[in-house]
């Protein structure tokens, strides 16, 4: 999620009033202020929804995530439809990646291949979205101009393998999420593996984090010598998504540890928020002592604040840039759905897996509500 585009919910909305009267919903629309919620995307209802319907009249199925790519669109995730759809500039929705089948995601034409539950998208430098099939066990290059998919890494094979070789030939397991840095290196959860890969700009591919054992261990010293523990099993979550900053410190979702790590530019893991205990606790105080349930996705805002799907708990949270933590949207250890026009903190999240800074906004994979929510920032 490290390359964003200008693009808000609150354009979008004016683009809808001035070339979409079927869809126009005037004053009904909920606008996201400081500190209020409202619905973006989504009926609450898990199922499939069609083309060209209305953004909040279309059914998602356990969202996972959703980014503003770079012709401005924010695309969605659809986790348990196997599918992407992106948000028109009319509000209206529309499929471009996945057939909502289960398969074996093939290279070639977006639309008709069959994807099996991806779970991340991330931005490319060159302007393509890159896809985390999860359960294909690759991670995919779509060109959003083209329509076309291209496997970048991965050989569909779960296992582990191919260190020091091609990207494309290396063995993953449940690659959950990817991200870049500022020189273009490819960073990859491979979340059973437990193990985050590192794929340069001459397409090789080598571990940078984790032993491959699952555990807590580590901090202040190599990052490639430490554990991190994330969910594994055909069964387990998705877990273990990044987050990257201008500074060039890398953020992980170390979700079976209900902590955030650190890894700075120069290779040393640090545990950055989260106390390791799975309950909730700490607003107000520093993020070190904090109690996180399960975080499974992080973003950061240009001036460093973090942000954090606080998925067990059902809420999210924000590290400022002083360490000091606090909940932004959701009642911890609350799951339920509720809120909407009100203010964020007061509302409530089911289970919530993902979490995007956008031009002010902070949107929130509302996974188990079958929803995107949108929140004002202060």
């Amino acid at each position: 999620m490290s390359i964003k585009t200008s693009a808000t919910l609150l354009s979008l909305a004016a683009l809808t009033l001035a070339t979409s009267p079927a869809c126009d919903r005037g004053d009904e629309r909920c606008q996201p202020g400081p500190g209020k919620i409202c619905n973006f995307l989504g009926t609450g209802e898990a199922g499939l929804g069609d083309d060209g319907l209305d953004r909040e009249d279309t059914q998602l199925y356990l969202p996972q995530d959703v980014t503003f790519a770079a012709d401005g669109r924010p695309y969605v995730l659809d986790w348990n439809n196997h599918r992407i759809i992106a948000v028109e500039a009319d509000d209206t929705v529309t499929r471009v990646v996945g057939t909502g089948e289960l398969g074996d995601a093939p290279d070639g034409d977006a639309l008709s291949t069959n994807l099996n539950h991806p779970t991340h998208l991330s931005n490319s430098p060159d302007g393509k979205l890159i896809i985390a099939a999860w359960h294909n066990s690759k991670i995919i290059e779509f060109d959003t101009k083209a329509g076309t998919l291209t496997t970048i890494c991965g050989n569909g094979m779960r296992s582990y393998g191919g260190d020091g070789g091609p990207a494309k030939d290396a063995i993953l397991d449940l690659p959950v999420a990817t991200a870049f840095d500022a020189a273009g290196n490819m960073y990859i959860t491979d979340q059973a593996n437990q193990r985050i890969r590192k794929v340069g700009v001459d397409k090789v591919i080598d571990t940078f984090v984790g032993t491959g054992m699952a555990g807590f261990s580590g901090d202040d010293g190599p990052a490639a010598a430490a554990q991190i523990k994330l969910p594994g099993g055909q069964s387990a979550p998705p877990a273990g998504r990044l987050a990257i900053d201008g500074a060039g410190n890398i953020f992980l979702a170390d979700s079976g540890n209900n902590r955030i790590r650190k890894i700075d530019p120069e290779g040393v893991i640090t545990t950055y928020a989260g106390n390791g205990d799975p309950t909730f606790g700490g607003d107000g105080g520093p993020a070190l002592a904090a109690s996180l349930s399960r975080p499974s996705d992080i973003d950061l805002d240009p001036d460093g604040n973090l942000y954090i799907a606080d998925t067990d708990n059902s809420c999210v949270r924000k590290v400022d840039t002083e360490g000091v933590i606090t909940t932004i949207a959701g009642q911890c250890g609350n799951p339920g759905y509720g809120g909407d026009g009100g203010r964020a903190a007061a509302a409530l999240l089911d289970r919530p897996y993902g979490v995007e800074w956008e031009d002010g906004l902070l949107y929130i994979a509302d996974t188990h509500n079958h929803r995107i929510r949108v929140v004002g920032l202060e």
